[in-house]
């Protein structure tokens, strides 16, 4: 994370000022939420003590209904957006609802739902049963010995008085109702109810029937009774909500009253919503004035803003209340009274005061913010100037020990003078150890050739052939050392000749290809092949210190190849950057050998080869090659027989 990331985080704590006045100005609202508790459950259990033992204000009932509560076998009537079509299709129904009743018989089931739209009554029945058995047509449904399935709908109407309908098909389609009347002599006819009208349709084991009836017809009770016919002469089943022998209703068809709606209408306040539900928590009344607040139209664009960004779920609709409605006999509930208001009288108070809270604090942090993240970005450029002066402090040139910041007061300057004085130092010892090796090269030299010709004298001199054999070896360090002399101060001149280079543009290809040619003819012991690019590959750089890294690596891979072996020496180009690779048979490269081949005085040889080897020409090709804006690496070849040296070098320069 950066250093004006922090910073600004560091600001933004700042924010936490408004948080806190907001979480004090909820505390504020609570407190006046528990007071419109209080008084929201007052008004809830007037209502209630009013509504005690009202059935009539609750259902659209005749008297005969009584007072009881809504039991197992009534029907409760949900309201419908739209009259349905009656084909027998329920598609035009609620999915589920909570006001389906189930009546089973064994392996048989029946599923009544009710519902209301403006003067009519609809019924949905749907009927489980292993066998669906349909009228023969022109049958006689009188007939005491025929079979089929009927379904059964009796009521009362408003004088009390029963009324059962069946209705019975020999095939899906519409359906009406039919009553059966005695006439003289006791003959029984059927006869149609046009009113009562209705579709069958057969389902997946079973059938459906959509039944209307005009609300005008019905009083408080009303039932279904399945009678199953599946054999001639069979006793029927029959099972549903009707007394079996005399098809009288057991249960009641409740609708809301239309005249709860205007009782509640009287308690009613801005900013409330009156909700009245049976005992089976069913909707029977809503009366809703939640939008005719006061204050709303008060509030400015800010406060409405810090409303959005700040609001918790439920702060509109937090306080509410409920009180239950008892029968007369106060051993049953009819229902229950719930109140809902917005605590939009809490939240205005809160709003003004959070407002005022707001601007002030959230100016202020903005202004802190500003300046700390002004503060940030002046002091990443600092720091930025350090950096880039300490990366661009190791030149070709040698190390550049001047820094910004140096003169500025504070912990950042001392940083910056801490670096130069650092890299002042490093310089000195940087160049006392670049002419080192010229200095020991200068001071031996006159001691070398005392040694040497001292040696000289005691070889004219007679001396024994032990005493030979200590000047032998005497000799040879001193040629030995002489050669490291030599080495010493050709690596001093090769780094001189490397900084005093003029670069030109050449041909790398054609340069490449006259220096393989010489080398078959000094190393006639080795085989030489060249993979070369077509196209001449132009460089801009040193031409002689190319010929001197090839010469280098040329050298090595000569060592280390056995006689008779073929060197290769490729070079590919890209836009960019010009690779030469020198692949040598032999010994594969060690780990170790890999990371320190180009160093300077580090060599890998082993064995008895009498020629000094000091680790100064790899470290050569690696000063050419980064003067071309390349680099060195050495690698073994795939399969091991071997090893391969690459150079990159840049073609820009």
């Amino acid at each position: 994370m950066s250093l004006r990331l922090k910073l600004l985080l560091l600001g933004f704590a700042s924010l936490v000022l408004p948080l806190a006045g907001y979480e004090y100005a909820r505390e504020m609202e609570a407190a006046l939420r528990d007071s419109e508790q209080q008084s929201l459950q007052a008004i809830a259990q007037t209502i209630a003590t009013s509504l005690q033992g009202r059935t009539d204000l609750l259902y659209r009932m005749a008297p005969d209904a009584g007072l009881a509560a809504p039991g197992p076998q009534d029907l409760q009537a949900i309201p419908l957006a739209a009259a349905p079509f009656l084909d027998g299709y329920a598609d035009e129904w609620p999915a589920s609802s909570p006001f389906r009743r189930v009546f089973r018989a064994g392996a048989r089931q029946l599923t009544l739902l009710a519902g209301v739209h403006e003067r009519m009554a609809y019924l949905l029945i749907e009927v489980r049963e292993p066998h669906v058995v349909w009228d023969a047509p022109g049958f006689d449904v009188l007939d005491p010995a025929g079979f089929g399935d009927r379904v059964w709908v009796a009521f009362t109407d408003a004088a009390g008085a029963q009324h059962p309908y069946f209705f019975a098909t020999s095939g899906p389609g519409p359906v009406h109702a039919r009553r059966i009347d005695t006439l003289d002599l006791g003959r029984q006819v059927a006869v149609d109810e046009l009113r009562i009208v209705g579709g069958w349709q057969p389902m997946n084991g079973g059938y459906r029937v959509e039944v209307r009836i005009p609300l005008s017809m019905l009083g408080a009770r009303l039932g279904v009774l399945v009678d199953e016919r599946d054999r001639r002469g069979a006793d029927p089943v029959s099972f549903g909500t009707l007394d079996r022998d005399s098809l009288a209703p057991l249960g009641r068809l409740l609708i809301p009253s239309p005249e709860l709606t205007n009782y509640l209408a009287q308690f009613i306040q801005p900013g409330l919503r009156l909700t009245v539900t049976g005992s089976d928590h069913a909707v029977l009344s809503q009366v809703d004035a939640l939008s005719t607040t006061t204050g709303a139209a008060e509030r400015g664009l800010l406060p409405q803003l810090y409303r959005r960004l700040l609001e918790r779920p439920g702060d509109r609709q937090v306080v509410q209340a409920e009180a239950p409605i008892a029968a007369l006999d106060r051993h049953q509930t009819l229902g229950s009274v719930q109140i809902l208001e917005t605590a939009e009288r809490s939240l205005t108070l809160r709003d003004k005061a959070l407002a005022q809270l707001m601007d002030f604090t959230l100016v202020t942090s903005a202004l802190v913010v500003i300046l700390t993240f002004g503060f940030a970005a002046w002091l990443a450029l600092r720091l930025a100037r350090l950096r880039q002066a300490s990366e661009s402090a190791l030149t070709r040139e040698g190390l550049r020990t001047t820094f910004p910041e140096t003169s500025s007061p504070d912990e950042l300057g001392d940083v910056a003078r801490s670096f130069s004085m650092l890299l002042g130092r490093l310089n000195e010892y940087t160049g006392y150890l670049r002419t080192l090796a010229g200095k020991l090269a200068h001071e031996i030299r006159t001691p070398l050739t005392i040694v040497r010709s001292s040696l000289d004298n005691l070889e004219s001199e007679s001396v024994s052939a032990a005493a030979r054999t200590y000047l032998d070896r005497a000799r040879e360090g001193s040629e030995r050392l002489s050669a490291i002399l030599l080495a010493m101060g050709a690596a001093t001149r090769v780094e001189e000749a490397i900084q005093n280079a003029e670069r030109t543009r050449f041909d790398l290809r054609a340069l490449i290809d006259s220096a393989v040619g010489a080398y078959r003819t000094a190393f006639p012991q080795r085989q030489f092949r060249a993979e070369l690019p077509a196209d001449p590959v132009l460089l801009n750089g040193a031409p002689d210190l190319i010929v001197q890294l090839l010469d280098k690596l040329i050298d090595n891979a000569v060592d280390f190849s056995p006689g008779g072996a073929t060197l290769t020496v490729r070079l590919t180009a890209d836009a960019n950057e010009a690779v030469i690779e020198v692949d040598n048979p032999g010994p594969a490269l060690s780990g170790e050998a890999q990371g320190h081949l180009f160093e300077s005085l580090w060599q890998s040889r082993s064995g008895s080869d009498s020629r000094p080897h000091f680790g100064l020409g790899l470290y050569i090709v690696r000063l050419i090659a980064e003067f071309h804006g390349g680099w060195a690496q050495a690698c073994s070849l795939p399969d091991g027989s071997g090893a391969r040296f690459r150079v990159v070098l840049s073609r820009s320069g």
